[in-house]
């Protein structure tokens, strides 16, 4: 029967020989809960058991390597795997799902997982990493080429064995046939380099023997970057070259995404579906599936993209961490229900894949954590005072009120606190989405009654509540500097809200964090000429995904960028900046704003515990100043102690 909510997404499809009973493929992102010698845990058998439960069709999980190598991943390079990777395939099959594995070889990418032995097409790698320290890859020899290849092969029959019913190499992301497509990473001039023919042979070998050794029936499809977005690396025009060349090897699917591990950052900055045109292409050169993937996080974005013809398949990684039982929401037209992805990378990519940690989630505390009972009602039902209706004091209503408690919250603003402000950038707006289902879903729970005023301490004193979640966040620092008070200097939370605008067409602003630089942005935007001002010596000094995608973005056009200096005076016209010597210099600027960051708030916490027997928890950046994944996890797992 046709699926009255989304048609085509619940279509069933097929992918080889294998029918699939839906259009939605879980998209190979990797756990990081496995052993480091690569066997298989009891939590990756729960984590696949409950992929396969959310609904959807085809699930791709951990990479399984086929050559020896440490890691937290999969290990396909010797028989004695194969018994883990049964439990593995049978979680995902009880459960109803169709067992799929992903086979890769990191290549260069080694380097950046602490590997030993870094191998590539040749010895070069992302510029970025090599002044980073990171080991160069060496070139493969001829026979290194052939017996990777019959590895490949060998590890392919050994998940087949374990009963994976669909097979996909790793062709995209800077693994090693990445490193041989890219004329930017490949350099050779034996076969296997120069002409494009050339730099897909070792792709092409690897799927023949593959098929030779299990059998031409067996599903075996490819991952491919559509474009690596890297300085003379793969674009479109050859990727659908070798999409053509694949078909004609027999491969069963293409399942398509942009950019490398190097440049995964970029997505943080591109907008919902941003691969749709470039998969587009890919679909019309070939007649076998293609997986569209990328940014794509609703059903709504999913159904459309099917609907328009972009892809086959949506394959989707991100948004079914964020909740698992995604497909199965949608399925039943509970879309609202769906916790959205907000795009942030903050758990999956910065904690997991450069962190080396299990992959985690920012809106979804309870990702992979096995060790939490699942979450029930509280033996005795509570007073519950929320202080806060950002992340954190959402988070925490929630999660208190669904544990039967009787919650008040307390908000002067609007829904969402901080989280108005970050989703202001329009590659931010899914956090938009992220405030709508928040307030969504407190405004219709009977056990949450919403106040719109700040709540103090006598208010909580008289309030009766046996227990208050304080998460009234950071407050703006403020500088305290001549000048400061004028109207041309303003405060970047008062810019992003919109309540304040910029004075004049040279802005300076002062602070080079992630608000400064989404203020730069968005100052640039408007036309304005834009300098921003950093006291340390560093700019987007944070290692994660978005200071990186932002210091790329910026780096692109003409915002200026002071370091080692700080605001000591704002006149008519200009600025004065002292560096650490004390040595001062102006910088013309009609109008200044100021993004120095917040301070947490403690005052309210320290007079409830001195002066109450109220259970008090302190949480988000009122206790400390960091990210929205600290807030939401600190108030979730605030609200289950009560």
């Amino acid at each position: 029967m046709t699926n009255k909510y989304y048609p085509k997404l619940f279509e069933k499809g097929r992918i080889g020989n294998v029918v699939i009973k839906n259009r939605i493929v879980r998209n190979s992102m990797g756990t990081y809960l496995g052993n480091p010698d690569g066997t298989v845990t009891d939590r990756q058998i729960k984590a696949y058991a409950e992929a396969a439960e959310g609904g959807a069709g085809l699930i791709f999980m951990d990479n399984a390597v086929p050559v020896p190598m440490t890691s937290c991943g999969l290990r396909a390079d010797k028989d004695e795997f194969i018994a883990g990777l049964t439990l593995l395939a049978d979680a995902l099959k009880q459960h109803g799902a169709v067992a799929g594995m992903q086979l890769a070889h990191p290549g260069r990418d080694a380097a950046f997982v602490g590997s030993a032995d870094v191998i590539g097409a040749s010895p070069i790698t992302f510029e970025p990493w090599y002044e980073m320290g990171f080991k160069m890859p060496r070139a493969l020899s001829i026979e290194e080429i052939h017996e990777l290849v019959e590895k490949f092969g060998d590890a392919a029959l050994r998940c087949k064995k374990a009963g994976f019913q669909v097979l996909e190499i790793h062709g995209a992301a800077g693994c090693i046939p990445t490193n041989f497509l890219s004329p930017h990473d490949n350099k050779r001039t034996d076969m296997y380099g120069g002409s494009l023919h050339n730099r897909m042979r070792l792709l092409l070998e690897i799927v023949r023997n593959i098929k030779k050794k299990c059998g031409p029936d067996f599903p075996v499809g490819v991952k491919l970057s559509t474009e690596d977005w890297e300085p003379e690396g793969i674009r479109i025009e050859e990727t659908i070259e070798v999409a053509k060349a694949l078909e004609k090897e027999g491969v069963s699917h293409l399942n398509m995404m942009g950019g490398t591990h190097a440049t995964a950052c970029m997505e943080f900055l591109l907008p919902n579906a941003f691969n749709a045109e470039n998969t587009r292409r890919i679909k019309d050169a070939v007649h076998i599936p293609v997986f569209i993937g990328h940014n794509i996080f609703t059903p709504e974005e999913a159904e459309a993209m099917l609907e328009a013809g972009n892809g086959d398949f949506v394959a989707l990684g991100r948004s079914q961490l964020a909740d698992p039982a995604w497909a199965k929401k949608a399925r039943c037209g509970k879309a609202d229900d769906i916790k959205p992805c907000i795009n942030c990378m903050i758990g999956c990519i910065d904690k997991g894949m450069l962190g080396h940690t299990p992959i985690r989630c920012t809106v979804n505390p309870t990702l992979y954590k096995f060790e939490c009972e699942p979450l029930t009602k509280a033996q005795e039902s509570k007073k519950v005072a929320v202080v806060g209706g950002g992340p954190a004091g959402c988070e925490a209503a929630l999660t208190a009120a669904r544990r039967g408690h009787q919650v008040t919250l307390y908000e002067k603003r609007d829904f969402g606190g901080a989280m108005i402000e970050a989703g202001k950038p329009e590659n931010k707006a899914n956090i938009r989405r992220l405030i709508h289902y928040y307030e969504e879903h407190i405004t219709r729970d009977p056990n949450i009654t919403v106040v719109k005023a700040q709540a103090d301490y006598d208010t909580l004193v008289n309030g009766g509540f046996d227990a208050v979640i304080v998460a009234n966040g950071g407050k703006t620092r403020r500088l305290s500097v001549p000048g400061g008070e004028s109207d041309r200097v303003i405060y970047a939370c008062d810019y992003l809200n919109g309540s304040r605008k910029a004075a004049g067409q040279r802005v300076a602003v002062i602070g080079g964090g992630i608000t400064g630089a989404e203020t730069a942005l968005e100052l640039h935007k408007e036309g304005k000429e834009v300098t921003v001002v950093e006291m340390t010596d560093a700019f987007l000094a944070n290692p994660g995904s978005a200071c990186q995608a932002y210091s790329i973005e910026i780096a692109q056009t003409d915002i200026r960028i002071v370091t080692g200096k700080r605001l000591v005076a704002v006149e008519e016209g200009a600025i004065h900046l002292a560096d650490r010597w004390g040595n001062e210099t102006t910088l013309p600027a009609d109008g200044v704003v100021i993004a120095a960051g917040f301070v947490p708030q403690h005052d309210l916490v320290e007079q409830l515990e001195q002066n109450t027997n109220m259970e008090v928890f302190h949480v988000g950046d009122s206790l400390r100043v960091r990210q929205i994944y600290d807030a939401i996890h600190e108030g979730f797992f605030a609200a289950r102690q009560i």
